[in-house]
């Protein structure tokens, strides 16, 4: 009895930092989900963004990129995503929404019309980014404007 009473607090003396890093896996992972979010803009891999959203997120992610692509058309450009700045920052603890990473940040969406090239549009501020606790690579929601 004793022998088992020692190895439950053997197990118990493990198990409890393994609980404690998993815990801290969750807030680097979710800053993760959001530099990858911006490296895959900043790539003009719109589908890469897109694929690590879910839910609001990717409806949000879904019409800046459909909005962006509809007024290259119609002004017969190509368009171009310049990420200038992310400042990812620490990621909080877990809440209702999921892990909330705050992110300030500076794109410059350029027109390409044949030879030339202009700043058609500056994407700027801050925005807090959602992350699903449970699915760390997905982006659940987006608060912010990024149109």
């Amino acid at each position: 009895m004793r022998f088992i009473g020692t190895l439950l607090v053997a197990a118990v003396t493990v198990a409890t930092p393994l609980a404690g890093a998993r815990a801290d896996a969750a807030p680097a992972s979710a800053t993760n989900a959001v530099r990858g979010y911006f490296s895959a803009l900043a790539r003009q891999d719109f589908s890469g963004a897109i694929a690590l959203t879910n839910g609001k997120a990717q409806e949000c992610t879904s019409n800046m990129v459909n909005k962006l692509k509809s007024e290259a058309a119609a002004h017969k450009a190509k368009v171009e995503v310049k990420v200038t700045k992310v400042d990812v920052r620490a990621a909080g603890a877990a809440e209702a929404r999921g892990v909330p990473v705050p992110v300030a940040f500076h794109i410059d969406v350029v027109g390409k019309k044949w030879c030339f090239s202009k700043v058609a549009r500056k994407l700027e501020g801050q925005a807090r980014f959602w992350v699903d606790p449970k699915n760390p690579d997905r982006i659940v929601a987006i608060d912010g404007n990024l149109e």
